[in-house]
């Protein structure tokens, strides 16, 4: 059957009734990847995993309180943004003015109707991948392609409660192309955009897992944001990045660091003092300029963390 919106749309159905979920899932299966379950308990494990564009969700369930597990859908910072659409035999005024104080954007009665269960559910898809279009361009640095100072910010303030909660380490990494002015001045701005770009592709080659980040912090300063990485392994891909980035081999004439273009990295691991995310922060950025006072081209690790305090390529 021909799909008749984007096929990367996942829907996901959360209903206890295998009947509804199964008539649910054929009627909406034209729209895209159906994903469903009759436990209302696994809702939001499976709604982070999958990343749905929309939720069908039952009301009422024996394992489950349909508004709780709404509740706890838009609560999540991954999720807030996805269209909840409730299911529900009930048809009074004031259960659907619970279902949308709840965060439901919209309630549909049984028995349903396929056509109009079809549009509507087609309908929030579109909403909703538009929504996120939008998202991506507002959160890309149009030179360079990488994620932009905003995605970084966001991502920052929740990786670092994740933390928080987890007991997890959170890693951040500051890196800053040795003597850029000097590389724009001798080549210009257009070679000194190629060079941005090349440079921000390397570092978001070492961003491998799906919750790292690579982002323009700006100008020529760029951030790895590394979540439950520890020390060592921060090290790591923070000398891999020196590594990576003189590997490139562009040819930088107005550098004393070497003939080539090279990077300073200011490494920061969350910390019992620091009060927040904005004090992590501070700690990557004083480790870069201790790296750049001691010569460039090298890493260098803030003083309130363990492990090695100094490094270099």
């Amino acid at each position: 059957m021909t799909k008749d919106t984007d096929p990367a749309a996942r829907v996901l159905i959360v209903d206890d009734d295998p009947s509804t979920v199964l008539l649910m899932a054929h009627v909406l299966e034209p729209l895209g990847v159906i994903h469903v379950t009759t436990q209302g308990s696994q809702a939001l494990e499976l709604a982070v995993a999958i990343r749905p564009d929309v939720i069908l969700l039952d009301i009422e369930m024996p394992d489950a309180d349909g508004f709780e597990v709404c509740r706890q859908i838009k609560a999540h910072a991954d999720l807030v943004d996805t269209p909840l659409l409730f299911v529900t035999s009930h048809t009074d005024a004031p259960l659907e003015a619970r279902a949308l104080t709840a965060g439901a954007i919209d309630v549909i009665h049984k028995p349903v109707h396929p056509d109009i269960v079809r549009a509507r559910v087609r309908n929030y898809i579109a909403l909703k991948q538009q929504g996120d279009r939008l998202r991506r361009l507002s959160t890309v640095d149009g030179l360079t392609g990488v994620p932009n100072r905003r995605a970084f910010d966001m991502a920052l303030e929740r990786e670092w409660s994740r933390s928080g909660r987890s007991g997890e380490p959170l890693a951040l990494m500051i890196c800053d192309i040795d003597h850029f002015k000097a590389y724009n001045d001798a080549l210009g701005h257009v070679v000194g955009d190629g060079c941005l770009r090349r440079v921000a592709q390397e570092l978001a080659r070492h961003a491998r897992r799906s919750p790292d980040l690579a982002a323009r912090y700006g100008g020529e300063e760029f951030v790895l944001l590394l979540p439950d990485c520890a020390s060592a392994g921060a090290l790591a891909i923070g000398e891999g990045v020196l590594r990576g980035v003189s590997a490139l081999g562009i040819e930088h004439p107005a550098s004393s660091a070497a003939p080539h273009v090279t990077v300073s990295v200011g490494l920061a691991l969350r910390h019992a003092s620091h009060r927040g995310p904005q004090d992590l922060l501070q700690a990557a950025d004083e480790a870069l300029y201790r790296a750049k006072r001691s010569g460039r081209n090298r890493l260098e690790m803030a003083d309130d963390n363990s492990g090695r305090s100094d490094g270099g390529a």
